[in-house]
């Protein structure tokens, strides 16, 4: 309680003129904040809806020996998870079938399969597949674990955060696949750094994502992610530098500016890039944990 009242009064708000709102939850409320003028307002409540793709649904079917997940996409089957392994001798419950998003051209699907229907299993990191929308094979494209910003569609591929083990700066790889063949490689050599989350560079050219040194420490706090541009010919360039203590993530694109949170003692602000220096804070996201290192912090620039 005292850490959390020494950030709230250290927080002081920074305009910035030419930003857009951004709309951010902080304490289970719905905010919109104007960075020009430091305006903020309660617009609702925060809620929780979680979706699938359109157009694709999987339906369960069958009990026991029988039980079965199937994909439909554009109404008819492509995909089919057996629940039972005649191998096993027994119930092996692979599913279920997670959904996570189309490409663009909605020709692809991604998916994951969550064995055991275990969380922990699930924590560590699942098996990202790939499949035609139309049926046929299914792709693997390796482990990662399975957070939507640690994903993201650029430039007519997939690039992605890929690696076992739920420790955010430990073992995790940027790697990029595209159709037809999907082979996953690596977008830079790891060099002894972890990456993290990631965003689309406004002109489909590279990406930008977290990254620090690879570390097998689990503590919660022991972040310092810094946000650089990694571009698809191979060039790495560093963007931002968080003081000590402090680690920049989620960042987040509206137009050509480079949206960000700055956590300082895992408490949240939020921040921008404009031509190339750091603006604000402009609104305070509150206290948050995360999750072994990883933070999605919600907010939408607009």
């Amino acid at each position: 309680m005292v850490a959390a009242g020494v950030a709230a009064a250290a927080f002081t708000c920074r305009p910035a003129a030419g930003l857009g709102p951004v709309a951010y939850t902080r304490a289970a409320k719905r905010h919109v904040v104007d960075p020009a003028t430091c305006r903020d307002r309660v617009v609702g409540s925060w809620r929780f809806l979680r979706t699938a793709p359109p157009g694709v649904v999987v339906r369960s079917t069958g009990y026991g020996k029988t039980a079965k997940q199937t994909i439909w996409a554009n109404g008819r089957p492509i995909f089919t998870e057996r629940e039972y392994d005649p191998a096993s001798k027994g119930m092996a419950a692979p599913g279920p079938i997670w959904l996570f998003s189309l490409t663009p051209d909605r020709r692809w699907l991604l998916f994951t399969i969550d064995p055991y229907s275990s969380a922990s299993i699930a924590a560590d990191g699942l098996v990202l597949r790939v499949i035609s929308t139309a049926g046929g094979p299914v792709r693997t494209l390796g482990t990662m674990l399975t957070y939507s910003d640690y994903r993201t569609w650029c430039g007519g591929r997939l690039v992605f955060t890929g690696g076992e083990d739920r420790i955010a700066w430990h073992d995790k790889r940027l790697l990029t696949a595209s159709p037809p063949d999907w082979r996953a490689r690596p977008l830079v050599p790891n060099a002894g750094r972890a990456w993290g989350s990631l965003a689309c560079a406004p002109d489909g050219r590279g990406v930008v994502v977290q990254t620090q040194p690879a570390s097998d420490e689990a503590r919660f706090s022991h972040a310092h992610w810094a946000l650089v541009r990694v571009g698809f010919d191979g060039s790495v360039r560093a963007l931002t530098s968080p003081p000590p203590g402090s680690s920049d993530e989620t960042p987040r694109f509206a137009g050509s500016t480079l949206f960000f949170v700055r956590s300082t003692n895992l408490h949240g602000a939020l921040y921008a890039l404009r031509s190339g220096r750091v603006a604000g804070p402009f609104a305070r996201l509150g206290f948050s944990f995360g999750y072994y290192g990883h933070h999605d912090w919600p907010y939408t620039p607009r």
